[in-house]
């Protein structure tokens, strides 16, 4: 007897904040996440404007990935795209791991119009 696969999880969608290095420093991530870069891949300005990148990442179906938590929590709309918050200090292989880690088995429509603090 052949068991049906479950179906796929939903795949995360990122936009990493211009601040991340491009997609390939995060391996783990781009296993489990569609990963976009503001500048490298979308060609926003590495100047865009918190506003800008936060626009971007609700036409493009993405949760924008950021260490400048504070700003992008005011810009927060229901209904619109949400934001993950990491600490700056942390290295490429910390994110990496932190942040594949924390979404493990969570479903992204679950943090839309959130702003969400990654630990």
């Amino acid at each position: 007897m052949i068991k049906n696969k479950p179906h796929a999880k939903k795949k995360f969608r990122f936009l990493l904040d211009s601040a991340f290095a491009q997609p390939p420093a995060f391996p783990k991530l781009r296993k489990k996440a569609n990963l976009a870069h503001a500048v490298y891949d979308l060609n926003l300005s590495t100047q865009a404007e918190d506003e800008e990148i936060y626009q971007k990442a609700t036409e493009e179906n993405r949760l924008v990935l950021t260490i400048n938590f504070k700003d992008f929590k005011k810009l927060i709309k229901k209904n619109r795209t949400g934001i993950f918050g990491i600490e700056s200090q942390l290295s490429n292989e910390k994110i990496d791991s932190k942040v594949t880690n924390f979404i493990s088995g969570k479903n992204p429509d679950e943090f839309w119009g959130k702003a969400t603090k990654v630990k």
